[in-house]
């Protein structure tokens, strides 16, 4: 039997003064591979490292936070996996509160959007690990994305909380790049109003690797995940799906529930973003692999009086696209004005929606935009 070892015992001081990532790093390092974090403050001054084959449980009560008073860089984190490179495996993370305190004096995104060696603002990251479970704990105060990851397989995500009371562009909550595939990702909320302040989910199989916040990641497929009860009050956009040459295939989301100020569903290319990934006129047919999307339950409305183009933005191509159980509740909704529906650049999608057993709207989408603000409960795209 595996034992445990309690990082009191060994060196942690949990008082939130003195810096408690040596010592817990000690243990990581000496091959102790189930630890016990009980409540408590701990200030991390340098990165936590886990190997493979690694449990880390905490008290609800344990808050481990980004010392705001030490330099960072490109690879600093509150926690991360060991080996990028090679990879890792079964690594689970399990209780506590995972704070990347935005209020610290060095913990800040750079305003050269460009400087790779910069600091992230991610708060938990993980790059290469087959076999990782993440359960039961709150994520606060990032600066930029709360959990951040690429090259997964096999991974369990459930029980996360989003919290912090501090705006910042780019939170986003959970922050997927490529080479992602055979997942379940279950009751996700964000706890406090405004946030996420980006997207709650973010599936961005391409993405501009050469702006700070995405250094380490990269451009892959992402497929085969399950997503089930997903819950926020006032995010910017509850499911992003970000695809220029990289496919997003067999995602199945069940029961969405989303105040949103921009978008429920993004599928714009980042045609908006500061740094776009590519210029409309070299792809005059469009961009974009999304197929075999399945998302079943979703309830959202507006959270605020919202300029964007619609609820549902479709510029990318998709296949074998169905939403059933849509609802958009009209008693929250902040901008009955803004369109439900809108799918641009994307000549040739057939588009069927229906409201219960009746037809609103069935046609193949010209070089034309299509806009729709019709109740329906049905959305097929194809």
């Amino acid at each position: 039997m595996t034992k445990t070892y309690n990082v009191l015992e060994h060196g942690a001081i949990g008082d939130g003064k003195h810096d408690d990532s040596t010592a817990i790093q000690a243990l990581l390092d000496g091959g102790h591979k189930e630890l016990f974090i009980p409540a408590g403050q701990y200030r991390i001054a340098q990165t936590l490292k886990v190997d493979s084959f690694t449990s880390i449980v905490a008290d609800p009560e344990a808050r481990l936070f980004v010392c705001g008073e030490t330099e960072h860089d490109a690879n600093s984190f509150l926690l991360t996996n060991s080996d990028h490179a090679g990879g890792n495996a079964s690594i689970s993370i399990a209780g506590g509160v995972w704070d990347g305190n935005k209020d610290g004096r060095t913990n800040f995104k750079d305003p050269d959007l460009f400087n790779l060696k910069a600091c992230t603002g991610t708060v938990l990251n993980f790059c290469n690990v087959r076999g990782l479970k993440l359960s039961n704990f709150i994520v606060a105060n990032s600066v930029v994305y709360f959990i951040r990851m690429c090259m997964l397989d096999n991974f369990e995500i459930s029980d996360i909380g989003f919290q912090s009371e501090v705006i910042e562009n780019n939170q986003d909550g959970l922050h997927f790049n490529g080479f992602v595939k055979n997942g379940v990702v279950e009751n996700i909320r964000a706890l406090t109003k405004g946030q996420t302040n980006d997207d709650l989910v973010a599936l961005n199989a391409d993405d501009a690797m050469y702006r700070l916040e995405n250094t380490g990641m990269v451009c892959g497929p992402i497929e085969n995940i399950v997503f089930r009860n997903l819950y926020a009050e006032d995010c910017h956009t509850a499911i992003r799906m970000l695809s220029y040459i990289s496919p997003i295939r067999n995602i199945r989301f069940e029961n969405v529930e989303a105040g949103c100020r921009a978008y429920a569903i993004n599928m714009d290319g980042a045609r908006y973003c500061r740094t776009p990934l590519f210029k409309d006129e070299d792809f005059t047919d469009g961009v974009g692999c999304i197929e075999n999307i399945s998302i079943k339950g979703m309830k959202v409305w507006c959270s605020k009086p919202s300029e964007h183009k619609a609820l549902i933005d479709c510029e990318s191509h998709v296949k074998n696209f169905l939403i059933e159980d849509f609802v958009r509740d009209n008693d929250l909704d902040q901008a009955p004005n803004v369109p439900t529906l809108v799918i641009d650049k994307t000549p040739g999608v057939q588009v069927v929606a229906k409201a219960g057993d009746k037809t609103v709207l069935e046609q193949s989408v010209s070089a034309e935009s299509c806009t729709f603000n019709q109740a329906f409960s049905h959305l097929s795209l194809s």
